[in-house]
């Protein structure tokens, strides 16, 4: 006989069900795998966010290294923030002579006379986290133009309303009338041992910059200006004691002429966290900088710089100034110039481009190699593995960071 509907539909309600359970397994399952995928993915990128997935900066802790342009602001210390680091630049002299044509003007740069060794740029209050420079604004502290950026467009409102160094700061109410605020080149320590320290300052009266400008914020201790600070004798005897101190690395001048690795030559001064490179688009060395904690301006505790300290990555490392050696595999080994490598009165030529390539097949760009030269990014956008134009010039593997 003829079978009932429901004995004609059963067989197809049994598949259906069986098929239903299988495309609901297959789901759970692809749901699963994208979540272990995201889970995956966010494990690197919350430790290096804007990084593609595998890639290894040569700092995980400051991804954006050396690609940042940051402003100051004139004293703000005034308005209600003190400030608690010290960073302590010093060029390295050829290095330096040999960055621009018109340097080898300066008496420092005289091949004759040019010092292979870290001498003094400086000595600046800054700070370890940035301040709100609007508020500043809006207690009528000036905004100043860039330090060390190399934007001259630069302002607080372009930097996020962030600033990152005092500067240009008035007299605080402790300071005595005695001291001389105006530069006085007389304070400076007197003696040759000195002079080697910081050519620039006595050849060249670089000390007439750096004192109304940077000097003056070290007097204050506090915001409200009452906490004894550095006068001028003070700030440069601290200054000259630190440069000396610190001295020049042996293997910094056993490598002049040649080159090092970039985290050999961190190495040599802490590591990656405990100092900023400076660099030419040639990553030929320039500046090295290092950071110190502020005193807290007590008998225990003077004002002035006191323990080696981390440079926060925001301000320090991140800023192309005072980093540009470490921007994204920009300068895979430095180069240490030697005096008649300056083109400053004549002497040897100046060292190559750079190491050549090691990437593998036609690849251009990889980690640790500087990708072809470049001006702009539409010259690395043909080639195998590369992804923009580097402030170095060269082409980067590293896509731009993420600035959000």
């Amino acid at each position: 006989g003829v079978r009932s509907h429901a004995e004609r539909t059963r067989p197809f309600w049994a598949f259906n069900m069986i098929r239903a359970m299988l495309s609901l397994a297959l789901i759970f399952a692809a749901i699963a795998t994208v979540h272990a995928a995201a889970a995956s993915t966010a494990q690197v990128t919350s430790v290096v966010p804007g990084l593609r997935v595998g890639a290894k900066p040569d700092d995980p802790s400051c991804p954006d290294a050396g690609a940042e342009s940051h402003i100051g602001c004139d004293d703000p210390i005034r308005g209600g923030h003190p400030f608690d680091l010290w960073e302590l630049a010093r060029s390295w002299t050829p290095g330096f002579c040999g960055s621009s044509r018109r340097m080898c003007g300066k008496q420092e740069c005289d091949v004759s006379a040019m010092i292979p060794a870290l001498t003094l740029h400086g000595m600046w209050p800054s700070y370890a986290t940035p301040v709100d420079g609007n508020a500043a604004a809006e207690n009528e502290i000036d905004v100043a133009a860039p330090r060390r950026s190399l934007r001259e467009d630069a302002s607080v409102e372009t930097s996020g309303g962030e600033c990152f160094w005092p500067q240009m700061c008035t007299k605080p109410v402790w300071f005595p009338k005695s001291s001389p605020w105006t530069y006085d080149p007389s304070l400076l320590p007197k003696g040759p041992e000195y002079e080697a320290l910081a050519p620039a300052w006595y050849s060249d009266g670089l000390g007439s910059h750096e004192w109304p400008k940077h000097g003056t914020c070290a007097a204050w201790a506090d915001g409200t200006g009452t906490t004894k600070g550095l006068d001028q004798k003070g700030y440069y005897d601290a200054m000259f004691a630190l440069a000396k101190a610190e001295g020049t690395p042996n293997a910094l001048v056993d490598a002049m002429g040649g080159s090092l690795p970039l985290k050999e030559l961190q190495d040599l001064f802490g590591g990656a966290k405990r100092v900023a490179l400076g660099c030419t688009p040639r990553c030929e060395l320039v500046q090295v900088l290092t950071c110190y904690a502020q005193g807290e301006g007590t008998e225990a505790s003077p004002a002035g710089p006191g323990e080696r300290a981390d440079c926060p990555c925001t301000g320090v490392r991140d800023s192309h100034y005072d980093n540009s050696c470490a921007e994204a595999h920009a300068c895979a080994e430095v180069k240490i110039l030697s005096p008649e490598q300056t083109g400053c009165g004549g002497g040897g030529p100046k060292p190559g481009p750079g190491p050549p390539h090691k990437c593998t097949g036609d690849v251009q760009c990889c980690p640790g190699v500087k990708g072809p030269a470049c001006s702009t990014d539409s010259d690395c956008s043909g080639e195998a593995g590369c992804d923009h134009c580097a402030h170095s010039g060269y082409c980067t593997d590293q896509p731009r960071p993420n600035r959000d």
